[in-house]
């Protein structure tokens, strides 16, 4: 009689499936689409895990970890989880409020140093703790990476909001995604404990819920621990940081991030401690600011609709040798984890990741999220601009021309740029140019790409300009946000 050999481990939540040698294999698909990729070298390491209804179902490993020291991957192997680490850092933050020493909704500014948020438009004193936890607050977005040991040094978060905590947009106006607005989250975090962020979240989230193969990057002791990131190419990244450790810096197995989410869905396991209560939980995942018609940022969390309509609660996490996903049903108490260590691996994490609810949920579909479309610019926008853009203390002359036929910025004491893909995206004006801002070797890699994300207020064009430095091999370059603005030429007064 065909049946399956389920091992239990009540106290760490882990229920294995082992195949009997009659059993059926409900994961061999999905096990052999991981070799596939793994032997034509789309991928390098993969950690998966699975839970249902307060127990880990499965988890495995698959590839390597350190293709140069043999290492294979494990579902206890650390690995980068990038954007993942969010929602741990909204629940170190929770802690906090949970203590009485933050409220979400307390101006954020009041729990910052000499180093505030500051208004390029909108009010400062509108930015909650609620909205930078949320990508709600007006703050832009920034993503630099610091091989270690080369020229440039990771910025204090101090050093980051004096040079990018300018808002963009007014508080609570749209979800604009914002490292600087995370990155502050953390920071907070730190000031109001006492502590380095890392050593908060180790002692109030990690250690009490048992995640013990799980390390911010501050804990220089356990680095050689976690998965080696790999490019498209299969080669090693030098280690690296970024300018907001808080957003992205926690190492953490698949069992460990299984286990967070089991929390998350109150599964209530008999070694984790209590840290929030089922009221402070829903808080964070309390919809706060709309993405899409079917999409909600909440505190540190997306929030989507599956194809019945019910909630579901993720996180995805994107950086050079990096792509990561945790997806949480509450409704049907399953939760799915998918960790890989090499770039270019986005289309076989979504396949895992529903593959292996599938085995849970014959009928499951899910739409991963899509970037708005672009829609033409209306007239309104069509124009001569003479601007400003804001690097800290220093000013950057622009001429912005906007017409049918083509449409240009150029820099002062440089020939014009042509902008690419230029269009409205949900009220804002994107496109893509070039030119060279004159950024210091210290701040960035030399930047030959410029992002535009101006809106129009009034009579003026404003918003953010972002500066944008290829990595090599990487799918997404540097990118530094600055304030700019712009008004309509008169053309009586050229030169004014």
């Amino acid at each position: 009689m065909a049946r399956a050999i389920r091992l239990l481990a009540a106290t760490s939540g882990v229920l294995c499936f082992v195949q009997s040698a009659h059993g059926a294999d409900p994961y061999s698909a999905i096990r052999q689409d991981i070799a596939r990729e793994i032997a034509v070298g789309r991928a390098t390491g993969v950690a998966v895990a699975l839970t249902q209804n307060g127990k880990i179902i499965w988890q495995e490993g698959f590839g390597w970890t350190d293709k140069e020291r043999g290492r294979r991957a494990t579902p206890d192997t650390p690995f980068s989880l990038a954007s993942v680490t969010k929602p741990f850092t909204t629940t170190a933050l929770m802690v906090l409020v949970a203590a009485k020493k933050v409220s979400l909704d307390a101006r954020a500014n009041d729990y910052l140093g000499a180093a505030k948020i500051r208004a390029g438009v909108g009010n400062p004193n509108d930015v909650t703790v609620r909205a930078v936890a949320s990508h709600s607050s007006g703050l832009p977005g920034i993503f630099q990476l610091f091989p270690v040991g080369g020229p440039r040094k990771q910025p204090s978060m101090d050093d980051v909001i004096r040079e990018y905590g300018v808002l963009v947009s007014p508080p609570n106006e749209r979800y604009h995604y914002s490292n600087v607005g995370m990155g502050i989250v953390a920071h907070i975090v730190s000031r109001k404990s006492g502590l380095d962020f890392g050593e908060f979240l180790h002692s109030k989230v990690l250690e009490p819920l048992g995640l013990r193969h799980s390390f911010f990057d501050t804990d220089l002791s356990r680095r050689d621990e976690m998965a080696q990131r790999y490019d498209d190419l299969g080669n090693a990244f030098p280690f690296y940081v970024t300018s907001t450790p808080g957003t992205g810096e926690l190492y953490a197995s698949a069992h460990d991030v299984a286990r967070f989410a089991m929390f998350h869905l109150k599964d209530h396991l008999a070694d984790q401690q209590p840290i929030l209560t089922a009221q402070q939980i829903d808080e964070l995942h309390h919809p706060v600011i709309r993405l899409l018609a079917d999409r909600s940022y909440g505190v540190g969390w997306m929030i989507g609709h599956a194809f019945d309509g019910t909630t579901v609660l993720y996180h995805n996490g994107n950086q050079a040798g990096v792509v990561t996903v945790m997806m949480l049903l509450p409704s049907r108490d399953i939760s799915c984890v998918v960790l890989t260590n090499q770039d270019d691996d986005q289309e076989l994490v979504e396949r895992i990741r529903d593959g292996a609810i599938r085995t849970l949920v014959p009928e499951w579909s899910w739409k991963s999220l899509s970037p708005p479309p672009s829609e033409r610019l209306p007239e309104t926008y069509r124009d001569n601009w003479q601007g400003r853009l804001h690097d800290g203390d220093k000013v950057v002359p622009l001429t912005l021309s906007i017409s049918e036929a083509e449409s240009t910025l150029c820099i002062q004491g440089q020939k014009p740029e042509p902008i690419s893909g230029l269009g409205l995206v949900e009220g804002v004006m994107q496109g893509k140019t070039r030119g060279d801002l004159g950024l210091p070797a210290t701040k960035a890699a030399k930047s030959v790409g410029l992002s535009l994300r101006l809106q129009l207020r009034g009579s003026k064009l404003e918003g953010e300009i972002g500066a944008e430095a290829p990595i090599p091999h990487a799918r997404e370059p540097d990118h530094l946000p600055f304030w700019a603005e712009f008004s309509r030429v008169d053309p009586n007064n050229p030169d004014q």
